[in-house]
């Protein structure tokens, strides 16, 4: 069966000659705290294939999230840089990034973040009114939710919906822009077993088409049998980084 996640790839390279989905290199944060400053992240550089699953674990505190903020183009890093697909957008006007991030980045949140008004549809396709994107939102909507195993649920919304089905069209919004890579920051926390299981079958699913990912996640037993590498950081530092495959 054809993939329905077929990126476009268009990219310029970067000047070590490899164009990964992603690319960090020396990535610094800092925070004002009293008169000084607190660094949060201390020189973090890391890379991600296209199709590749990285994991990103640590304890609280460690500077995950800081660090994916920095990598969706979020937040601008103290220092370093950030290419996603080749393009340097550390430093882009807000307008710019705004296209790369529509286009390129899809992102799956702890909490969800559907809209409550709107049905697990109408929540897919609010991407595809930003930007440049081909073809019907509609149609493009519900073969995201088909992916996801949801297309029974086009109609119904959020409150109709366990937490593993809220999440699962969360990852369906993430995918429908066609993007080249995913960020996901803890997206089974929230969630039962049985439902941590169905989704985490979904990103297995999804990478296997192709996708390259990013990983962060405490359940790290889930998160070594799905990655192709774990990336441990501990107090603002990368300490390790080892492959699980």
């Amino acid at each position: 069966m054809e993939s329905k996640l077929t990126p476009s790839l268009h990219t310029e390279q970067t000047h070590t000659g490899k164009r990964y989905a992603l690319e960090g290199r020396n990535i610094t944060k800092n925070f004002a705290f009293g008169q000084g400053m607190l660094p949060i992240l201390k020189g973090i550089s890391l890379t991600v294939e296209h199709g590749e699953l990285l994991a990103i674990v640590g304890p609280s505190g460690s500077g995950k999230s800081t660090l994916l903020g920095i990598l969706a183009g979020l937040d601008t890093p103290t220092g370093g840089q950030v290419f996603i697909d080749g393009a340097d957008i550390t430093h882009m006007k807000e307008g710019q990034l705004a296209a790369v991030r529509n286009a390129k980045i899809g992102m799956v949140y702890q909490g969800f973040n559907l809209i409550p008004t709107l049905t697990a549809q109408e929540n897919v396709e609010v991407p595809l009114y930003v930007g440049k994107h081909h073809g019907s939102p509609a149609k493009r909507a519900q073969e995201m939710l088909e992916l996801v195993g949801l297309s029974h649920r086009l109609h119904n919304r959020p409150h109709q919906l366990s937490g593993g089905e809220q999440q699962r069209v969360a990852i369906a919004r993430a995918l429908v822009t066609m993007p080249i890579l995913v960020i996901m920051d803890e997206p089974t926390a929230a969630l039962g077993v049985r439902e941590t299981a169905a989704v985490m079958d979904v990103i297995r699913r999804i990478n296997e088409q192709g996708l390259a990912i990013i990983l962060i996640s405490h359940n790290l037993p889930q998160v070594l049998e799905l990655s192709d590498r774990v990336m441990v950081l501990r107090a603002g530092r990368r300490v390790g980084c080892v492959k699980t495959a």
